[in-house]
């Protein structure tokens, strides 16, 4: 609902608020009932997160709400959404940052795992190479006095042994780089959180303040 349609509700209300014929407690009721729906509007127009929209309810019922705040608030939410594009310190913004920066870690630490996975595997394979390779040497060594081109065969096995366990030292090199880049990356993105959330915090107990 645009802004026209909001000074709508309150026309609606101040007419039947200084109607003569509505007993006060009926006007006390319908002045809840009308803050009510237009905090429900609010948020399902975005312009409210859900914790906001709870405190603007509790303050409604208890009576600590005026219209006039309500408006303040519409308005306050509409120019931020104005000038979102142009402005990186407005709330929504930060609100978008942060969750940015969350889905980017979920989707770090998952590469992160996959990677690890991988580098165990090829530690496992290369094991497996290191050992075989350490019993063709010991069979082309004690074939070499009884038949040269058994022993000679074993050579070439170990030779291509050794270039396999080559190629997967260079793979897991590669891997734990990548592991480590995955970490530097993390801290970074940790740090930006925590300073919009600490932004968010201070902003926060400044609007508490000017309540009291």
């Amino acid at each position: 609902m645009g802004c026209g349609g909001f000074h709508e509700l309150f026309r609606v209300y101040d007419s039947r608020y200084d109607s003569r014929n509505t007993g006060y407690n009926n006007r006390h009721q319908d002045d809840t009932q009308e803050k009510i729906s237009l905090i429900k509007r609010l948020y399902a127009e975005g312009s409210i997160d859900r914790d906001r929209y709870y405190s603007l309810k509790d303050r409604a019922y208890n009576g600590n709400l005026s219209f006039e705040q309500l408006m303040d608030i519409k308005e306050s939410s509409f120019d931020s959404r104005e000038n979102s594009s142009q402005d990186e310190d407005k709330p929504n913004n930060k609100n978008k940052s942060i969750n940015k920066y969350k889905r980017k870690i979920r989707e770090l630490k998952s590469s992160k795992e996959k990677v690890e996975s991988i580098r165990s595997k090829i530690k496992e394979r290369l094991n497996e190479l290191l050992q075989e390779k350490e019993k063709t040497e010991e069979m082309a060594e004690s074939m070499v006095s009884s038949s040269e081109e058994v022993a000679r065969e074993y050579i070439e096995k170990k030779l291509d042994l050794e270039e396999n366990i080559q190629v997967l030292k260079k793979r897991e090199k590669e891997l734990e780089k990548q592991i480590d880049e995955i970490g530097k990356t993390m801290k970074v993105i940790d740090t930006k959180m925590l300073d919009y959330e600490a932004v968010k915090l201070q902003e926060e107990l400044e609007d508490i303040k000017k309540d009291i």
